[in-house]
């Protein structure tokens, strides 16, 4: 009898250590389902957060429900994910926009209006010559300036001499401007080149006198022969000074209004380069003899 007793009391006594786990497990999954949510409770009727980000992403136009080379995680989670792959839209995530508003009675006298420049009209006019007051909603990026603070944006001493902004979007830290010169001085290229059928004056598309040929290295010049080079300063493609302008150069980088050297040849005029205006996006071709304003990036 007392055997059956022990029997029934250890039989009983597993029981309630089985009841406990699985109290704790569910206890554990409720937490779980808990964190997942955005009332109060899995009966709030309220969307998982996680449901929530992939509405938002998908209402942003991010991401795809499709699978990709991570494998098929669902549609919510192939969302997330394939969002996190490309590139992302600052200005349309925090709903802003280049200009706003309608135009308004007396604009024609009152230049201080942003809504003289309606969104239906193309937007603000963002040239910095202090006017329109840009409107609250346009958009610009913060950009960082380089100081001792923050080791002049990474680069040390040696950008403590011409490292003026950090572009966040991009990552690429923007100099002080140089001056005004040619497209060959700027770009570290020989002028005349030497080549063979260059006649000293490129003036023609396709001539052999419009090649850069890079300048020794003791001879070296624009944003290349800086004393501070370490082989990171170089002249920004087109599409880089194009994207400053649309980050807010013009309201970022002192002497923002010139038209600044790209190292991009015109395919077309091998003759000219690419250049922008960093106080309005204007962007354009010039000779590459002309004397265009020079900045760097690294």
């Amino acid at each position: 009898m007392r055997r059956e007793n022990k029997g029934k009391i250890k039989s009983l006594f597993l029981e309630a250590l089985a009841v406990l786990a699985v109290s704790l497990a569910m206890a554990h999954l409720i937490r779980g389902v808990l964190a997942e949510k955005s009332g109060a409770s899995p009966e709030s009727g309220t969307d998982s957060r996680l449901t929530t980000i992939t509405k938002k992403l998908e209402e942003l136009g991010y991401g795809s429900t499709a699978a990709g080379s991570w494998g098929d995680w669902g549609a919510a989670l192939n969302r997330v994910y394939s969002a996190a792959q490309g590139p992302f839209n600052d200005a349309l995530a925090k709903g802003l926009k280049n200009g706003g508003g309608t135009k308004v009675s007396g604009c024609g006298e009152d230049k201080s209006s942003p809504s003289c420049f309606p969104q239906v009209l193309g937007g603000v006019d963002d040239y910095n010559n202090n006017w329109p007051v840009l409107a609250a909603d346009t958009y610009q990026q913060t950009w960082t300036a380089c100081n001792s603070d923050n080791n002049y944006c990474g680069l040390g001493e040696e950008g403590g001499n011409i490292a003026e902004k950090l572009d966040p979007n991009t990552g690429l830290v923007w100099s002080s401007s140089l001056g005004n010169n040619n497209w060959f001085w700027a770009n570290n290229c020989v002028y005349p080149n030497g080549l063979l059928g260059d006649d000293g004056q490129c003036n023609t598309n396709g001539e052999v006198a419009c090649q850069c040929v890079k300048r020794s290295a003791d001879s070296k010049t624009g944003c290349e022969g800086r004393a501070e080079n370490s082989g990171g300063w170089r002249l920004p493609y087109q599409k880089e000074l194009m994207q400053a302008y649309i980050d807010g150069s013009w309201g970022s980088l002192s002497g923002a209004n010139a038209y600044y050297w790209s190292g991009t040849t015109n395919s077309g005029l091998t003759q000219t380069a690419w250049n922008t205006y960093l106080s309005n996006g204007n962007t354009s071709n010039g000779n590459k003899t002309d004397n265009n304003s020079v900045r760097c990036v690294r």
